[in-house]
Parts: C-alpha cells; structure tokens; sequence
C-alpha cells in the first residue's frame, strides 16, 4: 500500500499489497480478490484515510506474503530498519539479519517471529531484539507477527507483523538492574551481585580444582576521618579505596561493597597458598597508601578476614560469615593484616609468626651482617663505591642470602627495623673507612614499607645527627623503581629534602617498573640502575639490549649516573662500554664481601687490560642498529643449539632460509642503503648466506634423523657463524674507530 506525504492527492483504488520501500513511486495493480483486499472492503476506509492512519503510528507495520516476503512496510518500518533494501526481493531473512538477540548476538532467521508464523505458529508475540546504528545506541523494538485473516476470522495466504520502539523502556530497566545490582557511591558490586559471582566463582574453582579465597574487609581507622574531616572527604575515601581494590586485582576476581567502610573480595585462580597470599600483602600495601583530602593526608589500613574454598566447603553465606570472623581476629592480632579461617592453613600462619618471631631474635642477638658488593668505574679503572647486603649469619644453617628471608618480612614491621639496622651500620663502615684512608660511598637498599612509612625521614635524620655532613655525602639511598611509583608525591618530596644535604638517591632493578619520562623527572635520582636480568640476557636477546641502550640513554638524557647489576662475564663487561655504561658490578668484577676483607681487596685491586678494549671503539648512538643485528644473529644461532642439545624436531627450529632472517632484511634495506659502498660490508653478506645454508642443510638433517651429518654440519655451522660475526664485530669496531677519529 502506497503511502502520500501531506497535500497530495491518492488515486481511488485500494492497492492492499503494494510492495513498499524508500524508493517506490507507483503501486502495482489492485488485487481486489485477495485477501486483504477483502478485509479493507470491509472496513470501508478509503486509501487517503488508512495511508494517513499508517503515517500517523508509531509503530512499524508490514505485511508479508505467505512465505515470508515483505509486501507491505510503512513510514516507521523503514525508520526502525533503515538497512532495508531498495530493490523489493526483501524477505524475512534480510530483515532477520538486520536483528540482535538481547544478547547481542546475530538473531537465527528462524526465531524471526514470522518464520515461526510460517512454520504453524498461531502468534508470535513480544519477541524482543536489537537493531544496530552507526551512530547512536541500538534500537530496541517489540515485534509481534500473526496470520492474516478475512472477516470470517479463516485463515489468508499472509502474515501481519508490528515492530514496537522500546527502547526507552529497555534502558530504564538496564539502569534500575545496574542501581539493583551496584553500589552508588563507588559502583563495586553490591550484596546481590556479589552473591551470583560467589555461586559462579566457586562452580568454576570446583570444575578446575584451584582455589578461591572468600575475603572480608574492613577499613582501620575510617570513622576518625568522617569525624574530624566529614561525610564527603569519607565519602571521598571509599572510593579512592574502591578504586585501589580494583586495581589491586585480576579482571577475573571480584571487589564488592557490602556497607559503610566493609568490602568483600573474591580472589581466584590459585594453585598454592604462596600466592593468594601475596595477593593479599599487596592489597594491604595499597590500602595503607597515604590519601589526600585536601591539604591533610589521611592513612588508614585495612584487616581481612579469609577463608579458602574447597578447604572450607559451604555456600556463600557461610563463606562469608567464615570470612568475618577471621576478619576480627585480623584486628585483634593489631590490624593491618589479614587472618586464615580456614584450619587446614592455621599450622602455616603460626609457622610464619614462628620465623618472624625468630627473624626478630636473629636482629636482637646480632646474627645479621653486612657484606659489601664493589661498584667499578671499568672505563677508568677505579672502585667507585660498594653496595650493602644484609645476609643472615644462622648459627645452625650458616650465612643465609637475602632471597631466602627477605621476602618472607617485606610486608611486616619487622623490615622496617631490619632496614634502620642497615642504615646504621652502614654509616658505621664509612666511618671506619674513612678513618683508615679510604673514601668510598655506600648505597643501601630501603624496602618500599620503610621508605614510605611517615617516620622515615626523622628517623633518618636522627641517624645522620651523629656524623659530619662530609660522610653523610657518601650515604646513597636505593629504593626499587615499582616502591618509588606507589606514592610518587612522598618519594620525591624526600629525594629532595635529601639530596640537598648531599645524600643521593638511586632507583634499583630500573626498568621492571611501570614509570614514565613524566615520572622519571619528577623523582630526579641521580643514579639509575639496570636490572640484572636485562644484563644477563643482552648479548642473546635484543629485547634486552635494547632496553639497557634505553636505559642508559635515559639516564643521559636527565644527566644521571647508570650503573649495571649483575655483569657476569668479560663480554658483559665490554658490551655495557661501547653502549655508554661505565659502573657496574656483578661477580665478574667481585663477588660481596665481609667488613673485613674489603681492605685487603682494595689494596690488591688493578684494573683488567680487557677494559681498555672498548676505550677507542664507543660508537655513535645511530650505530646501536648495527650492534642490534648483530645481536640478533647471536640470538637466532643459540636458538638453533638449543634445540639440537636437546634433540628436539625439526619444528622446533626457528626459521633457517635467508629471506626470514631479521639480519639479511635490514643488510638489504636499511643497512645497505647506510653501509653498501663499504666493501667491508660486502664481504659480510657471503659469510651470512654460508651461515644459513649450512642452517638449512642441517634443518634437512633433522628432518630425515641422520644423526652423524648433524654433528657434522653443527660444527661447519659453529665455524661459519664465528667467521661472520668475526667479520660484523670487526666491521663494527672499524666504523667505529672511524667515527672517532672524525670526531
């Protein structure tokens, strides 16, 4: 049926099933013998008043024919489904596909309602979907779909269906669920929601045998800051607090606020004890951060309360009541801390009071000592400095590394304690150093709960009242780079206020953490420390030596010092040289010492002839490519020994033919284009090519299992490869001691 914008003028005949779209203009033939044609006669309406009817309504309305055709869709329709095509072949199966479920998945055509019409269906009614738009929220709509009778009420060869626009009332009710459903003031989830993720959380823990830890969590001291501060900065707090719980933890656990200043946490996926309760620490780490209100900053702590699942079976309420009464003996026991429900853990609570209880008698009885670890200027061949290591001197199990106690008092005052300790012995050496001639610095290592903790700073100060301001210039103060980043506003309050009484401040393990340039200024250590785990692994992987190129290059950029840990070997050592890095220390220049034999080792200290290999070949920052490829070269040949060491397949090699390989795409582009007149350079590309057809020769090998000719062909491969990075390093020193000489 034809439609008329207003004013126009409709022919007299009633074409009932003019097949309609945006594009028609003249309706077919009358078909006054069919069905709805009929009807209309009936009801004797003229076509002027049912157009302007249908025009009118809001709702779409179509008719289709017996198998699913559209015949007939009015104004709305094509407002509602503005996808329809202009060509008239429209079916159900077009418009279907137009369609979301409440889901928003793609609607099957035959849960359309008028193919469920066609298959026997009397109605189909109130079937709810979604209609995609580009530019705005999907539209909601209600489609209802019936056969199309006579007068008689007979069944006709059609189908009348209406699309309703709900949408409206489809949002209302997804925001009043979410009000349902959540918290207002800090949008966690609330009692209900948490229910329905504990009854799904402990299901899927149960099906993958791993553990979920049912937590309870109440805030120390909240009710002074609504008090002093009132309801909004307490308001202010809770969501600050929300906020730190859910970044605290996975996107698969659950925060939830279940009133006041009390939170619930479901923390799952755990397959040993050891790290759920490190999950833990770090939550209460991030609680006891310092807030903000105003000019006044506000501390409060948090006590948790834990039960395990499957250890303690029972349904949510009783997890939760589980979870609230660990949660109060959390606050008996001093608060700030998190106490075990569950008695199959009990025993592994007591035991860890047990050796922090030792731990305390150890620092009393004056088991711990420090050794001191040399930092080297290696370009100038001189002793810098050295670090303090603590190390537990046990009487029964002899000196014990930092790694095996430290962890276990990260979190617990205890380390604060051991840290003051260091601190003053440390000052102590100096000292005495400076006393028998030698004048070296010590840097000490603070845990991010000492550093942070409001008394640091006095607590320092007092230390350093009892030694002249020329010794106090030695103290240098590392703090790992992630402790920094928890409070960056305290942390570089206090590197100011230290710094300008000479004391330095370095960031340890650099690059681990998650700071930006923005932060890296703000801080302003002078000193940056490369992690050894990029040193270890830069001359193999090119990662990591791309970091460590970064890292002193940042460390340029802010005109500060860099100094690389854990150096290893000589070929560290002069790596670390060409690329900027003068200070390091690791056991390839010595391992720690006691007080006592650090005399001795200054005395006999020289500086290694091999250091003065890298003296004259420092390269120019846009030759660190040439040094990338090369290591990458040394990365993909370790790959391919490591395989055939432990005999894996062929598919385990990395790729061997030359047109994969990372080195001979930069030599035939950017490479080429820098260094191809070089004849030097030349010469690399034939040894590269023998390298990989000798990879590809042994790749055959492998495949066909002759394990004499891969023993053969590793060995032509081993002395090829050292030809050509013969030939690369050389070409890279040359260039180098070229570049120096211009310069």
């Amino acid at each position: 049926m034809a439609e008329f914008p207003q004013g126009a003028s409709a022919p007299t005949a009633v074409p009932p099933f003019a097949p309609r779209g945006p594009a028609a203009e003249t309706p077919p033939p009358a078909d006054p013998q069919g069905a709805a044609g009929r009807a209309l006669a009936h009801l004797g309406c003229s076509e002027l008043q049912l157009c302007s009817l249908l025009l009118a309504v809001e709702e779409g309305i179509q008719l289709w024919t017996a198998d699913g055709r559209l015949v007939y869709g009015n104004r709305a329709t094509f407002e509602q489904f503005p996808g329809l095509g202009e060509d008239g072949s429209w079916d159900y199966f077009r418009m279907a596909g137009l369609c979301l479920t409440e889901d928003g998945l793609p609607l099957p055509a035959d849960r359309f309602p008028v193919a469920r019409v066609i298959a026997g269906a009397a109605s189909c009614l109130d079937t709810l979907v979604q209609v995609p738009r580009a530019d705005a929220a999907p539209l909601w709509l209600r489609i209802n779909a019936r056969p199309l009778t006579d007068a008689a009420g007979c069944a006709a060869s059609g189908i009348i269906t209406s699309t309703v626009d709900v949408t409206a009332l489809v949002e209302q009710e997804h925001r009043l669920q979410h009000q349902a459903h959540y918290d207002v003031l800090t949008a966690l989830p609330n009692r209900l929601l948490l229910a329905d993720r504990m009854k799904q959380a402990l299901a899927y823990c149960q099906r993958r045998g791993e553990i979920l830890a049912v937590c309870l969590l109440d805030l120390d001291g909240f009710k002074p800051v609504n008090d002093l501060l009132g309801h909004k900065a307490g308001d202010r707090l809770l969501q600050e607090i929300a906020r730190r719980l859910q970044d605290a933890i996975r996107a698969d656990d659950t925060a939830a606020r279940l009133g006041g200043d009390e939170f619930a946490l479901l923390l799952g996926g755990f397959k040993s004890p050891g790290q759920w309760e490190q999950a833990l620490k770090r939550i209460l780490d991030a609680v006891a951060v310092p807030f903000a209100v105003g000019e006044q900053a506000v501390r409060v702590s948090a006590s948790i309360g834990v039960t395990l699942f499957p250890n303690d079976i029972g349904d949510p309420d009783q997890l939760l009541r589980h979870a609230d009464q660990a949660m109060y003996k959390a606050k008996e026991a001093g608060k700030n801390r998190f106490h075990i429900y569950d008695p199959a853990f009990e025993s592994r609570a007591r035991a860890n009071q047990g050796i922090l209880r030792r731990i305390e008698d150890a620092l009393d009885q004056g088991q711990f000592k420090l050794h001191y670890q040399p930092k080297v200027d290696c370009r100038r061949g001189r002793v810098v400095g050295f670090e303090a290591l603590v190390r537990w001197d046990h009487p029964v199990l002899g000196l014990r590394a930092p790694g095996e106690f430290l962890p276990l008092i990260e979190h617990e005052d205890i380390i604060v304690r051991l840290g003051e300790w260091v601190i003053a012995e440390a000052l102590a050496q100096l000292e005495e150093w400076s006393l028998a001639g030698f004048d070296l610095g010590i840097s000490v290592n603070v845990s991010a709960r000492q550093f942070l903790r409001g008394n640091f700073a006095s607590r320092l100060g007092e230390m350093l009242e009892r030694y002249p301001p020329a010794l106090v210039r030695r103290l240098e103060i590392e703090i790992v780079e992630t402790a920094a980043l928890e409070d960056i506003n305290a942390v570089a309050a206090l590197i100011d206020q230290y710094q300008a009484l000479g004391i330095g401040f370095a960031l340890d393990d650099f690059g681990t953490g998650y700071s930006s340039l923005v932060h890296l200024k703000r801080l302003a250590a002078h000193t940056l420390k490369i992690d050894q785990t990029f040193v270890r692994d830069m001359l193999d992987d090119p990662g990591d030596l791309a970091i460590v190129q970064g890292v002193i290059g940042l460390a340029e950029a802010f005109q500060a010092q860099v100094v690389a840990e854990g150096v290893e070997s000589i070929e560290q050592i002069l790596m670390l040289l060409e690329l900027g890095c003068d200070v390091m220390q690791g056991f390839a220049i010595a391992r720690p010492l006691p007080a006592d034999r650090v005399a001795a080792w200054l005395r006999d200290f020289r500086s290694d002839p091999r250091w003065q290999l890298a003296e004259t070949n420092f390269p120019l920052r846009s030759d660190f490519e040439l040094l990338l490829m090369e290591v990458a070269h040394r990365h993909w040949v370790e790959r391919l020994r490591q395989v055939l060491a432990r005999r894996g397949g062929v598919e385990d090699l990395p790729p061997v033919d030359y047109a994969s390989c990372r080195l001979a795409q930069w030599y035939g582009g950017a490479g080429g284009r820098r260094f191809g007149t070089l004849p030097e350079f030349r010469e690399i590309e034939a040894a590269h090519r023998q390298v990989h057809r000798l990879a590809e020769t042994l790749r055959a090998c492998v495949e066909s299992r002759q394990d004499r000719l891969i023993a053969e062909t590793e060995r032509s491969l081993a002395e090829a490869n050292e030809a050509m990075v013969g030939k690369l390093h050389n070409f890279r020193i040359a260039l180098a001691g070229a570049e120096g000489v211009r310069r």
